[in-house]
Order: C-alpha cells, then structure tokens, then sequence
C-alpha cells in the first residue's frame, strides 16, 4: 500500500513540477474529436461513482479502482486529442499514445489538467493512505471532492469540452457546480 502511494505521490509532483509552454490562445475554438464527448460522459459517470462512493461515508474498497478509472479517463482524453499532454523532462515516464493533437488553447487548458491529475493523485493517496485501514477523514475528502469537482468544472469550460448530459455531479447537501463552455 505504501508503495501505491509513493506512486500517486510521484505522478502528482511529476505533473506540478512539469513546466507549462507558451502558446498563444486560438481565435476560432477548434474542432473537438469525436470521441470527446463520450470521455467527457465517462468522466462524469465516475466522479458521480466516486462521490457516492466517498460521502457520506467512505467505502475505500469500492472507489480504490475508481481513482484508477479517473488517471485512466484523463489519458485517454489526452491521447484522443481532447485535452493536451502535459510536456515531460524526466526519463522513464509513459507519455499516452496519441491518436490525435489537441489543439485548443494550450495556455487555458494545461494548467487546469495538471491540476486535475494532482488532484487525482491526492484523493487516492488520501483514501489508501488511511491508516491501519480505519476510514479516511470524510472532513479531508469532502474538501478534496469540491476542489475536484471545480477541477472538471474548469476544465470544461476552458479546454472547450462539451458539458456531460445531466452535468457533474454535486456533494451531498451542497449545491451542483454550474457547467459553463467557452
């Protein structure tokens, strides 16, 4: 288990410390592939998984694969050509195969799927890194489900996805995110 999260650890500093290229921002949105969508809906039906999963309280067995799923989603969103692959400078890295490049506005986008994996990697490490298997702080996932929810929320509008049908999903209690595309 330690070693899973020393992984998640390195995967989440790997992707903060990886510098962001200049690139100047596209005047016409371009025109997205068609398998973005369907990602897009995938993420969203796995975030809804992760959040019943996680609140309101925490079932490590059943979203321990989830995290998995999402860092899956991520790169194949990247190798589709949907989002943009962040650059990297460290040997031994598995950059996604592509089958298409992303080209919309690298200088919006990379930022917020940086921080998107990063914030990926620190619910996984929060949720297997729960002592001696007691329960992870449902106070410290509730606070890292809300950043994740406004992760995706900003990566919808300022990567250009399409907003899933039926939006994202909302923490219990607390209101949905709205869902904006620029």
């Amino acid at each position: 288990m330690k070693k899973t999260i020393t992984a998640l650890s390195l995967v989440a500093a790997l992707f903060t410390a990886s510098t962001i290229p200049a690139a100047s921002a596209s005047p016409a949105a371009p025109e997205l592939p068609a398998a973005c969508a369907g990602l897009v809906t995938d993420l969203a039906a796995k975030l809804t998984k992760t959040v019943s999963s996680l609140l309101p309280l925490p079932n490590v067995g059943a979203v321990t694969p989830l995290i998995g799923d999402l860092l899956g989603l991520v790169t194949a969103l990247q190798s589709s050509g949907c989002l943009p692959t962040p650059p990297v400078s460290v040997p031994g890295v598995p950059i996604p195969v592509k089958t298409a490049e992303y080209t919309g506005p690298v200088d919006q986008c990379l930022p917020v799927v940086l921080n998107l994996i990063s914030t990926i990697a620190g619910l996984g490490g929060t949720v297997l890194g729960a002592a001696g298997g007691a329960l992870p702080d449902v106070g410290k996932l509730t606070g890292l489900l809300t950043t994740l929810l406004k992760t995706v929320t900003d990566l919808l509008s300022k990567c250009g996805l399409p907003a899933p049908p039926g939006g994202l999903p909302s923490l219990p209690g607390l209101p949905g995110l709205p869902v904006e595309n620029s």
